[in-house]
């Protein structure tokens, strides 16, 4: 009743938190960036938010019983990526005053590229929230003894009533509270299972050398496509983008991501250690119970605040996604089409946020595993990454042929070769960034070709 009580309590709380800013959205753009409405430690927070889910902490502690330590650059290589991003991106978007993904980019490659790349990153966050709807709703279930469908229509409630009616500024104090709880239940497991061992140190004779190592048990060739692919994500995620123009200045963007970097770190190496030491302690569980089986040995009010955690590690990425979403399919597809006036346009996106809210249920049941999906998800977004770095470091190199191609090309191949099973052990991530550099150099070379025959004939 205790866990119950607080975890209801929990859910109820920081849902009426995030409706509360409804007056604060009286128009499209308040809901979009609420625009110098948060602090820079707010949109820190808000920054870190999409990539924090149940593949971070459920997910991580998972791989850290099948391998150890290393699995943790599943999540803390975003560090690496939002680092750079605050060094070579973040004042350049700030500046840009483009709060969408695909604005951002059709400024240099055309409206072909804004269709392009607006619809790869809505299908590529509604793919990362059928897999927080699925990893969520196994703990949320859990926890409230429910179903596992009737958890997963509760989730899709829960981010409508939180998106809907707060917008960006809404989800961002809703996400400030997920944050801090998800950190604390991180704590709780971890020391849980420290005093664990200090009692019976004997455990962990058990545990192959390998599985201390942070880079053996899953290899370095893993290791740098999960550095590559969350560089990726974080340089072209939607809601990266649109989290930092909330910021009145380039130099406060740059803060805010630096904020983001430091937050996000420890989080791979706390769930990693979590499964490490599960794996000594619950030698015969499921590898995918190796968080949730410390509730079995934990004071109930300590199970309350982790049980808390876990629903917060699902809201708090349900959330950043679908706003992400909710911005792009808006700007780049309802407004051009139907022309709305002010008015009609705020209702219109908080209608579509409750579509995009309810769209993940029915796919949600059929997940086969969390983190190769959260990262075929962010391998899509890694083929816009590449048009963004040419866009702002080499756009002479950059056109709207070889862009559009590009991305095309990318995405049918990243798809067929994720279908494929990552074919020869290339990961899909790889295939998603050759692609559109292998396109874009191409196109430059030919159109290079041409320049050079045309002199010669002129001569």
């Amino acid at each position: 009743m205790i866990v119950l009580g607080c975890t209801v309590a929990y859910i109820i709380i920081t849902t009426m938190v995030g409706m509360w800013s409804v007056k604060k959205t009286k128009d499209t753009a308040s809901f979009m960036t609420a625009k110098n409405q948060m602090s820079v430690w707010v949109v820190g927070i808000l920054l870190m938010s999409e990539f924090i889910g149940p593949g971070a902490t459920i997910g991580t502690a998972q791989g850290g019983y099948e391998k150890g330590l290393s699995v943790a650059w599943n999540s803390s290589s975003l560090a690496i990526g939002y680092l750079l991003y605050a060094y070579l991106l973040a004042p350049k978007m700030n500046a840009l005053g483009e709060y969408t993904i695909s604005g951002a980019l059709s400024r240099h490659y055309g409206s072909n590229v804004r269709v392009l790349v607006s619809i790869t990153m809505a299908i590529a966050l509604m793919i990362v929230n059928v897999g927080n709807y699925a990893g969520g709703a196994a703990a949320i279930g859990a926890i409230l003894h429910i179903s596992l469908e009737q958890a997963i229509v509760l989730i899709g409630v829960v981010a409508a009533l939180n998106v809907g009616f707060g917008g960006l500024r809404g989800v961002g104090y809703a996400n400030i509270i997920h944050a801090t709880f998800k950190y604390l239940g991180l704590i709780v497991v971890a020391g849980t299972a420290w005093v664990i061992i200090q009692d019976k140190p004997m455990m962990l004779d058990s545990i192959p050398t390998k599985y201390w190592s942070v880079t053996e048990g899953a290899g370095y060739a893993q290791i740098i496509a999960w550095i590559v692919g969350n560089v990726g994500a974080v340089f072209s995620t939607q809601y990266v983008l649109q989290s930092i123009n909330a910021l009145p200045t380039p130099a406060a963007a740059r803060k805010a991501t630096i904020v983001a970097s430091i937050a996000i770190f420890p989080i791979g190496f706390i769930s990693a250690f979590i499964g490490v030491y599960a794996k000594a302690i619950f030698p015969n569980i499921k590898s995918i119970t190796a968080l949730p089986a410390f509730f079995d040995v934990m004071n109930p009010w300590l199970v309350a605040i982790t049980a808390s955690a876990m629903i917060a590690a699902t809201f708090v990425t349900v959330l950043a996604c679908q706003l992400g979403a909710t911005a792009l399919l808006m700007k780049d597809f309802y407004t051009p089409l139907m022309k709305p006036s002010e008015k009609h346009s705020i209702w219109a996106t908080r209608g579509l946020s409750l579509i995009l809210a309810f769209l993940p249920i029915p796919f949600a049941l059929l997940l086969p595993g969390l983190i190769k999906t959260f990262f075929f998800a962010r391998a899509l977004r890694t083929a816009i990454t590449v048009l963004l770095l040419f866009m702002i470091f080499a756009p002479h190199m950059a056109t709207k042929t070889g862009g559009a191609v590009g991305l095309l090309l990318s995405v049918i191949a990243t798809i067929s070769w994720f279908s494929l099973g990552n074919p020869f052990g290339i990961d899909n991530i790889y295939i998603a960034i050759i692609t559109p550099v292998l396109v874009l150099v191409a196109d430059h070379s030919i159109r290079k070709i041409k320049k050079t025959d045309a002199r010669a004939e002129v001569s």
